[in-house]
């Protein structure tokens, strides 16, 4: 990634995400659902990985980690809040791992605020 955050990789993931809310409200197919829930955890920590990466670099342009990581932490908490409520038996593992990337990206974000942008 070195320094951007791919955040196409993260709108898609989200939007990927959403949308498997809404089947699971509306109690479609669990496969599919189960392979959205994958494929966005997928995504979601592959920009975990490759965002500590940046970070553990020796020189670092932070400009746009402010701006996500401010915005993360609104987000992120909610979603862990969201996939914790869910109880279905059948998504645990799914649900499990997208909860730990979020928890992951969210111990990220704590540090930032936008104090630091000004």
């Amino acid at each position: 990634m070195y320094g951007e955050i791919d955040l196409e990789l993260y709108t898609l993931s989200i939007i990927r995400l959403n949308t498997a809310f809404e089947k699971l409200k509306s109690k479609n197919d669990i496969n599919e659902i189960k392979t959205m829930f994958k494929e966005s955890y997928s995504d979601l920590d592959k920009l975990y990985k490759d965002i500590v990466e940046d970070l553990n670099r020796k020189e670092v342009n932070l400009n746009e980690y402010y701006m996500f990581f401010s915005n993360g932490k609104q987000t992120f908490p909610l979603y862990i809040k969201i996939l914790q409520e869910i109880e279905n038996d059948e998504l645990e593992e799914e649900i499990s791992s997208l909860i730990n990337v979020f928890e992951n990206l969210n111990k990220i974000a704590e540090p930032f605020s936008t104090e630091m942008i000004k």
